[in-house]
């Protein structure tokens, strides 16, 4: 039995007991010394050294102390002073499987045009031209149009999806392909906007953006295969170790993440949603609940059931409980009834497994925080850690009500970036009434509730300093707006890197195992090139991961392995992830 398990099965005083014992403990096959470790610990905040042996931590504590545990095969790495905290675990990330070209950041649509015809000339003349990341103030009056796109390619489909990932803009030729006229109906949930002549304009939004993606041809396991590796690598490199897939995978994508298991090569602990839908069979929702019980090893495990609830502020889908004040004064759309959307929960809560909806409006997240509520007064289970995902503009009466029903609110802490879609688009959307309500960062912790950061990646960059910058600052890197976006909701550099650590693994059920540094634990942890911790917020935007290790491994790597100063140790720490 490995020693992670045993020292996980004994009460922490009989480890000081057998300490003491004539046998003497196995010795770390690594010691980090010289450290400045936050450990997110409270019966421990600090210290400076690590003991790892094989992929968990055997001690904790001062240099001098635990030198002493040290053998000839040990090898000790001195970090030189630098901060060390747990390794950053993102609660709600998509893994991207198919090429696309990058249009977050364009200014206007001359130069969205030009990085589709720059990312077309790498494809074959007959594929399709997909890009993401637009946002509607791109487009003259914030109104997207396929004329853009049929001007640029008369003749090859393209696709662009949102930055948001809730609308697409197809061209007349991806819209003939997929069959879409002024006469095609859009299913509940969706939209299929059209010019007053009754035309579709080519934008497509929420349950009906499959009618476009649908024709594009999937991709194979090696692309897959080849895609999550290249995600996990840059993962690594921004201080992760953990992953929480907010999507139901396909087969193709979960053969891909066995495949990478099976070869040893994943960099990062991933939890893997399944669908969430209302029309699953006993025997699927069966299936999925046996997958959760069987997936109890340390890289891969099942549970996470992601739905959609509304759309978002931005496309004017995030359902509200007031008129937007800008377009056409809808209240968004609402994908469920409520009463199914109930009936389905107890389905899932049943099942034994979490659920997480996404909910933006605060129509949506009251629908939510109903739902759960009347599943746990049906007798749902205890301890079921529902989440409500994203819950940027949650009415305020509902924010002590995540606390009251252990409904776990899972935010994204880059999504308080002032940019100029935010403050262009966003503000104007919800009108001058809800100005002070999105992304209520402080409010939910003053509230007790847990939050459990992430990054809703690729809508924004995966990089946990950016998003804490954002919610510590709420501002953009250059220091505006002057004092902040929405200034009262900002949180401290502790309260940001607790949800990014032991909030995250608290709503993956693996608190007894990651998100702090403790004996026992597993030996994943992040080391910075400067500190991070009681310093102006601007250096958290300097501030690099230098090593990441996640379960005694060394996952990322730019740190030169530094000799102990007091013993002669040479050996090279690195492996080939």
């Amino acid at each position: 039995m490995r020693l992670h398990r045993v020292l996980r099965t004994i009460p922490f005083a009989l480890i000081g007991l057998a300490s003491a014992c004539s046998t003497p403990p196995a010795a770390p096959d690594r010691l980090f010394v010289n450290a400045r470790i936050w450990t997110g610990d409270a019966t421990r905040p600090e210290a400076t050294a690590i003991a790892i042996r094989r992929d968990s931590i055997i001690a904790i504590g001062t240099d001098d102390s635990l030198r002493t545990l040290a053998g000839p095969e040990t090898i000790i790495e001195d970090l030189g002073g630098r901060r060390v905290i747990p390794g950053f675990h993102d609660a709600h990330w998509h893994l991207p499987t198919r090429r696309t070209a990058d249009l977050n950041g364009a200014e206007d649509v001359a130069e969205l045009l030009s990085r589709l015809q720059a990312f077309a000339t790498e494809l074959p003349e007959d594929a399709w031209v997909t890009g993401r990341g637009w946002t509607p103030q791109l487009f003259p009056g914030r109104m997207a149009h396929r004329r853009y796109l049929d001007a640029a390619f008369p003749t090859r489909p393209v696709l662009l999806t949102d930055r948001d990932g809730h609308q697409v803009l197809a061209n007349t030729v991806a819209l003939q392909r997929a069959g879409i006229t002024g006469e095609t109906p859009a299913s509940v949930g969706g939209a299929i906007v059209l010019d007053r002549d009754g035309t579709p304009t080519g934008l497509l939004q929420e349950t009906a953006m499959p009618l476009v993606r649908n024709q594009l041809p999937a991709p194979t396991v090696d692309e897959v295969y080849a895609a999550l590796r290249y995600e996990m690598h840059r993962a690594a490199s921004h201080g992760l170790t953990a992953l929480q897939l907010a999507q139901g995978i396909s087969a193709t994508e979960d053969s891909a993440i066995a495949r990478a298991v099976a070869d040893d090569s994943l960099l990062v602990r991933l939890r893997v949603g399944v669908p969430f839908a209302a029309t699953v069979a006993d025997s699927t929702l069966a299936s999925f609940a046996e997958r959760m019980r069987t997936s109890t090893g340390p890289l891969v495990r099942y549970g996470l059931a992601k739905g959609m609830l509304d759309g978002t502020v931005d496309a004017g889908t995030a359902a509200m409980l007031e008129p937007y004040s800008a377009g056409n004064k809808s209240l968004g759309l609402l994908r469920w009834d409520p009463d199914t959307l109930r009936m389905t929960i107890a389905r899932y809560d049943r099942a034994g497994l979490q659920v997480a909806l996404h909910a933006i409006g605060d129509r949506a997240i009251r629908v939510a925080l109903d739902a759960y509520e009347q599943v746990q007064r049906d007798g749902g289970r205890p301890d079921a850690r529902h989440r409500i995902e994203h819950l940027e503009v949650p009415h305020p009466d509902d924010i002590p009500r995540f606390k009251a029903l252990g409904v776990l609110a899972s935010t994204q802490a880059i999504f308080a970036m002032p940019d100029v879609n935010a403050l262009g688009n966003y503000l104007p959307m919800l009108g001058p009434e809800r100005a002070e309500r999105p992304m209520p960062f402080k409010a939910l912790d003053d509230a007790g509730a847990i939050q459990p950061f992430g990054s809703d990646y690729p809508v924004f960059p995966m990089n946990p300093l950016i998003g804490i910058y954002t919610a510590v600052t709420r501002q953009l890197d250059d220091g505006m707006p002057f004092g902040g976006w929405i200034p009262a909701q900002r949180i401290s550099i502790e309260a940001a890197l607790r949800h990014y650590t032991a909030d995250a693994a608290y709503a993956a059920f693996r608190e007894p195992e990651i998100g702090v540094l403790r004996t026992g634990m597993l030996a994943d942890f992040v080391v910075f090139s400067e500190e991070i911790l009681d310093v102006p917020p601007v250096a958290l935007m300097r501030a690099k991961p230098v090593l990441t290790v996640m379960g005694g491994r060394d996952t990322y790597r730019t740190l030169r392995a530094a000799r102990d100063t007091t013993r002669d140790t040479t050996r090279d720490t690195t492996r080939a992830p």
